[in-house]
């Protein structure tokens, strides 16, 4: 049986996954006699999946006959190198310590020497030979001395990189190749081991020219790699993928079952949902169960239009106050046509106007609700008697149909949902190779190996929110024009080779833009101000006291550069209000309360100044939260300043408050 130290062999290749595994192609160049020819592995991982093993690259007069991995205990034992280190400094000292006894023979047998035993020329030359003598053995001495202590420090270098190593080495392989005659071959060894993990890391990398940042940025693409397998990597091509190695557990491909809809009970009796394996077109059946005409299709009136929830009904003549409501929870057919109603109201911040797109801080718009579907038929009727819903007795034997193969389908909470669309995406996977040779220890440390160095173009905004803090920050806005995908991690923003900031970047795509801040400008200077002033205070005996205040903020910006900032960005926020006793009037900027979230408009009487309400994202900011923004041109060494204006409404029996955070808090006067 021929015995394989797997350290003492090469590893080829190195592939990291994200499931925090890597795949470990090590190679061995053997020598096969005719017949069969049993190998034995041993120093592989204590953590290597033992169903992971491959053997491949052999010869084809040479065949794989059996495969058997396993994972001992500890020996106790030292590797074999450290053994025979020690061995070997144990012989050398041995060696010295025979030297330096047979110098103390030669000198005490010297001593016992006088005149009476050597006649006076044979002690000349019994002196020469001691001296000669002692000469050979010293040097000797001095010899093994040094080889001991070079021999001490490769003890003593092995034993502290067994002590920061991490991770043990009791992984053996047998195996047992079958060859037609004597041979050489290549065996290549893979497997799988656990304990690895890797994520990117950036470093971006800007400068200025003159005292203006340069458009042209570098990303340094890079990967920290840490592993604790019990084996180092060493001198090994290194690959970094993105896939996991077990996210295929089950092959088969899943099986859509038939799907019926049915009469769904009356009262709601407890009934298996069929959302649990997302197998239905509608996630639920939301509102009461009641019946429903085909896909929408109906034969009664409606009676009272306010219930309904996707425009008016049909007109049809009312024949009774009985009504029924679909399954799905409104009073329309699913599938069926309505007439479209309008209905109109007052915007919280204004009077009515025409008919427009303005929101929360502009004119009201009459908003037209919808209806209808793609397979026609009336609506499905519902009747209001007393504020509740009048609803006919379904009969059980109404929609016979068998159940032994279908699901019923039934929401425990009877509320009105509307389907809801389910998306499932394939992810991507990306493998980045590492140029060179990298060498990872096991040693569960953080070590940093480079991707890519990728040149981008960016674009430069001076963007200041003085309401919080006067400061104007550099904001990079990157174009990822190369081709790859940026996964998403920590960036570390690096300005004339000076640490900056640390930001991090989700997924980005190729074409797809990130932003960064480049920290902050110091020669541009910002001021804010803001002045209350109560505009008036009415009520009487019989009437509510209400006072209106308004408001003005001044933001002054001066560039102090010797070249002109030609996308400066200004952020202000206007206060809301929940509380319809509350009523904000927004005054300047002009045309600001009609805008749309994310339009742009052009400020009158300015040369290019622009405003507009903050781009919603998830729902959040823009006109809904007040949240808008400048955006201006200033030249160099000048100072420009912009102006907003708004009235607030209150009851006066309460005192108002702005916070930051949704909710307005008040408080009663004591």
């Amino acid at each position: 049986m021929a015995r394989l130290v797997a350290p003492e062999h090469p590893i080829k290749s190195v592939t990291i996954f994200k499931s925090r595994k890597a795949e470990v192609v090590r190679v061995f160049q053997l020598d096969f006699k005719k017949g069969q020819n049993k190998l034995e592995i041993t120093q592989l991982p204590s953590v290597i999946d033992s169903h992971s093993v491959r053997v491949s690259g052999l010869k084809p007069t040479c065949r794989l006959f059996d495969v058997v991995c396993r994972v001992g205990k500890a020996s106790g034992y030292d590797d074999g190198t450290l053994r025979q280190l020690k061995a070997q400094r144990d012989q050398l000292i041995k060696e010295r310590e025979t030297r330096e006894k047979g110098s103390q023979i030669l000198f005490q047998y010297a001593q016992t020497i006088t005149g009476e035993h050597v006649r006076p020329e044979q002690m000349s030359q019994f002196v020469e030979n001691l001296v000669e003598q002692n000469k050979k053995s010293q040097s000797a001495i001095t010899s093994l001395n040094e080889q001991i202590f070079n021999l001490n420090l490769k003890i003593s270098k092995i034993e502290e990189g067994n002590a920061s190593q991490m991770g043990t080495a009791h992984g053996k392989i047998d195996i047992v190749i079958v060859a037609d005659d004597d041979c050489s071959s290549e065996l290549k060894l893979t497997y799988i081991v656990s304990n690895v993990d890797w994520y990117p890391t950036y470093e971006l990398h800007a400068k200025t020219e003159s005292g203006k940042p340069s458009p042209s940025v570098s990303l340094h693409y890079r990967a920290r790699i840490t592993q604790s397998t019990g084996e180092s990597w060493n001198n090994t091509s290194l690959t970094l993928s993105t896939v996991s190695s077990d996210n295929v557990v089950d092959g088969s491909i899943p099986q859509l079952k038939a799907l019926r809809i049915q009469p769904a009970p009356l009262f709601g009796s407890a009934v298996r949902q069929s959302q649990r394996n997302n197998n239905t077109g509608f996630p639920q059946f939301a509102g009461k169960a009641q019946p429903f005409g085909a896909f929408g299709a109906s034969n009664l009136p409606v009676v009272n239009s306010r219930d309904v929830s996707f425009g008016a009904p049909s007109a049809q003549p009312a024949l009774n106050q009985q009504t029924q409501t679909s399954a799905f929870g409104s009073s329309t057919g699913l599938f069926g046509s309505s007439a479209n109603t309008t209905t109109s109201g007052g915007s919280l911040f204004g009077g009515g106007g025409a008919p427009s797109s303005g929101g929360l801080f502009g004119s009201s718009a009459n908003t037209a609700t919808f209806g209808g579907g793609p397979f026609g038929g009336g609506v499905v009727p519902q009747a209001v008697i007393g504020g509740h819903t009048s609803l006919p007795p379904v009969p059980e034997s109404t929609h016979p149909l068998p159940d032994e193969d279908f699901e019923e389908v039934e929401d425990p909470a009877a509320t009105i949902t509307e389907p809801k669309t389910i998306v499932s995406e394939t992810p991507i996977a990306i493998a980045y190779s590492v140029h060179g040779e990298s060498t990872i220890p096991s040693d569960g440390i953080q070590h940093q190996v480079s991707i890519a160095v990728l040149p981008f173009q960016s674009k430069i905004s001076y963007i200041t929110i003085p309401r919080i803090t006067p400061r104007v920050f550099l904001q990079c806005l990157v174009v990822n024009s190369s081709e790859y995908r940026l996964l998403a991690g920590p960036v570390s923003v690096i300005m004339d080779e000076s640490y900056v900031s640390k930001t991090s970047i989700p997924d980005i795509s190729t074409g797809d833009t990130f932003e960064c801040t480049l920290g902050d400008d110091a020669s541009t200077k910002v001021t804010y101000s803001r002045t209350p002033r109560l505009l008036a205070s009415t009520g009487g005996s019989f009437a509510e006291v209400t006072n209106t205040t308004s408001y003005t903020t001044t933001i002054t910006v001066h560039n102090k550069h010797n070249f002109p900032i030609t996308d400066l960005i200004v952020r202000d926020v206007i206060p809301t209000s929940e509380d319809k006793r509350v009523k904000i009037v927004l005054r300047k900027p002009n045309g600001l309360a009609n805008a749309k979230d994310g339009q742009v408009i052009d400020v009158e009487g300015t040369d290019g100044l622009k405003v507009g309400w903050e781009k919603t994202v998830d729902g959040k900011g823009g006109e809904k939260e007040g949240r808008y923004e400048w955006k201006w041109k200033v030249e160099s060494g000048a100072k420009v300043t912009f102006l907003s204006e708004w009235e607030v409404k209150t009851p006066g029996d309460c005192t108002w408050t702005e916070v930051f955070n949704p909710e307005l808090r008040f408080g009663h006067k004591a």
